[in-house]
């Protein structure tokens, strides 16, 4: 499986700015106020939860099966319209065949080609 993702830049988050202290403001008429027990965090946790780590596990599972039958799954996105493309290739590189995003989220989840 391959990805065309451009470079990322991750920055530890206590050198990220803080937002200075806003006072509380009532919600718009009609809208309930969260919760007072409801946590909100804009700070990435230093691990992915468990079921997290267990579906990448499966992935790369698939992607070895699919490697196994001499395939790969390539992702780009399609610079004129802004949408994913998903390709199924050879090893190679040869193009088989284009698929929806969906039909690669099944295949990704155990389906077949």
């Amino acid at each position: 499986m391959t990805f065309e993702i451009g470079q990322l830049t991750i920055a530890p988050a206590a050198s990220a700015p803080v937002a200075p202290a806003r006072a509380p403001q009532a919600p718009p008429a009609g809208v309930d106020p969260p919760a007072p027990d409801a946590v909100t965090s804009d700070v990435i946790p230093a691990a992915p939860p468990p079921e997290v780590l267990a579906e990448v596990d499966a992935a790369w599972e698939r992607t070895g099966e699919l490697a196994a039958q001499n395939r790969e799954l390539h992702f780009a996105r399609d610079e004129r319209s802004g949408r994913l493309v998903i390709e199924v290739r050879t090893l190679d590189g040869e193009v088989l065949r284009t698929i929806p995003p969906s039909e690669a989220l099944n295949i990704m989840g155990g389906g077949t080609l």
